[in-house]
């Protein structure tokens, strides 16, 4: 082990590498599939369309409030 003085042979060497290169590789296939899987939810596009109302209508309110609040 190299932290305990020994020095590394070119066989532990590549097998070190080997190692490293097939950990990066499977966390590499994991976060791709990890990184679609928000995309991938189906959601009702009248839950999408109410929920988008909804934030209209707050900002509505809110836009009221402003204007009453400002105008005193």
């Amino acid at each position: 082990m190299i932290g305990y003085g020994h020095a590394m042979s070119e066989r532990d060497a590549d097998f070190d590498t080997s190692r490293s290169t097939a950990e990066f590789r499977a966390f590499a296939e994991r976060s791709a599939t990890e990184a679609e899987q928000p995309w991938s939810m189906r959601v009702p596009g009248r839950k999408v369309a109410i929920l988008a109302g909804i934030v209209v209508g707050a900002a509505i309110v809110l836009a009221i409030i402003a204007i009453v609040v400002l105008n005193v």
